[in-house]
């Protein structure tokens, strides 16, 4: 018995001695590009982004830099630095995102890589510290909602033992996949659940995320992974091009090492000129996903074999009968119906009336949507404007309605107004 006990003293033991911590992003819930490089400059803007991660032994200092020239490539820079004891563990990448559309905006393919340098080295000490090569790579896909992806990358190992190793800071390779999924739950609100699984250096860790998301200025993010830590992260865009963030880790089940927090500052550098429109802002934010048009099923013809039948030959005599004159008969087609200056006012005590409007945009300033009808009636296309009820905040501008009842119409004018030039964004709102 006493020996039984001995070993399990042993094992347990050994098991502290040989505990290790992945040193993870902190604020990777709400930057996923300090880890997967398919993520990066995602929303299209010139970044600039600094984050201070610390603990009472160790500290991070992350660095990140995006451009985004164009709306299917981006490039950047990371710096990180790791410090634990006496030795600092250094890495420096070179990254690169593609975009892919498949179909439409909502249906794409991202693929990143980076390349890089890495130095691990002891301070005041004669060991090599020559930098090594490493690399990053990741990938994700989305339909609409859904999101599936992965990526490869090199994070720190901290070794945090009572009896200290060879080496307390070292790296692993490794990869992490995830599946998340966004629920709308109002036209400023999103939740998006997600699962990960992470596998480095012999630690494999499953991990639950939940991030809330408000009017895309505001975010948060829940973190566990499975006797390992939980983690919080919090972020907020102030004065527009502005956004500050703060991260709290805590060790569970059999990790001990210590609280981790981290603050971080993001700058947004976009050109002016290559800012988005408002109203372009407001559809990406309001568009909704339209089911397609439902086919009508057309009946099975049934063939009915017939055995031919030999009928006597009957010989009839014909006489010149003079063709009558044909009568024209016009061939009505059932247009879609458009929306002109004949057609009566959709606004009722201020706000419009229910029913299916085909959208082009929206201003938050009245006069602005003003001056987008003006814009538009110089290039012949009839526009109104108007707001929804409970949502005053928006004047949107529409180029057709329908009433509820003819939603098939509605949507199939969308579709067919999409497929023309300068019309691809328009979406469609309901209004009960």
């Amino acid at each position: 018995m006493k020996k039984a006990i001995t070993l399990i003293l042993v094992v347990l033991s050994i098991q502290n001695l040989v505990a290790q911590r992945i040193v993870f992003p902190n604020q990777n819930a709400i930057n996923p590009y300090l880890d997967d490089p398919s993520y990066l400059a995602a929303n299209g803007r010139y970044n600039m982004t600094g984050i201070i991660q610390a603990s009472d032994t160790n500290t991070s200092q992350y660095l990140n830099a995006q451009l985004a020239p164009f709306d299917n490539f981006a490039f950047g820079l990371d710096y990180s630095n790791h410090s634990y004891q006496s030795y600092r563990y250094i890495q420096l990448f070179l990254n690169t995102r593609f975009k892919f559309n498949l179909g439409s905006e909502f249906h794409t393919l991202n693929i990143g890589a980076s390349v890089g340098l890495e130095r691990l080295n002891e301070k005041l000490s004669a060991k090599d510290n020559n930098f090594k090569s490493v690399y990053k790579l990741g990938l994700h896909y989305t339909n609409f909602n859904l999101k599936i992806g992965g990526f490869l990358t090199t994070y720190p190992i901290q070794n945090y033992l009572s009896l200290a190793p060879t080496t307390p800071l070292t790296s692993s390779n490794g990869y992490s996949g995830y599946l998340s999924y966004r629920i709308r739950v109002s036209d400023n609100f999103r939740i998006t659940p997600s699962a990960k699984y992470h596998a480095y250096n012999e630690l494999n860790i499953i991990e639950g995320v939940a991030n809330l998301n408000f009017k895309g200025n505001y975010e948060m993010a829940l973190s566990y992974k499975n006797d390992y830590s939980i983690n919080a992260a919090i972020s907020a865009r102030l004065f527009k091009y502005f956004r500050i963030s703060y991260s709290f880790e805590n060790a569970i089940g059999a990790q001990n090492f210590n609280q981790v927090h981290s603050v971080g500052l993001s700058v947004d550098l976009t050109p002016k000129e290559q800012e988005i429109p408002e109203w372009l802002a407001n559809v990406k934010r309001n568009r909704e996903k339209l089911g397609r048009p439902k086919r009508k099923k057309e009946p099975k013809q049934e063939i009915v074999e017939t055995t031919p039948i030999e009928e006597p030959e009957i010989i009839i005599k014909t006489e010149t009968i003079e063709p009558t004159p044909e009568i024209a008969t016009e061939v009505v087609v059932n247009e879609i119906p458009v929306m002109s200056e004949e057609t009566p006012p959709d606004v009722i005590n201020g706000n419009l009336k229910p029913g299916y409007y085909v959208i082009l945009g929206s201003f938050v300033d009245e006069l602005n949507a003003n001056k987008e009808i003006e814009r538009l009636k110089q290039k012949g296309i009839y526009a109104r404007t108007g707001r929804k009820k409970g949502e005053e905040k928006f004047n949107y501008i529409y180029i057709d309605r329908y009433n509820l009842e003819e939603k098939e119409t509605a949507i199939q004018r969308t579709f067919n107004k999409q497929k023309e030039t300068g019309f691809e964004k328009v979406w469609l709102l309901r209004i009960k």
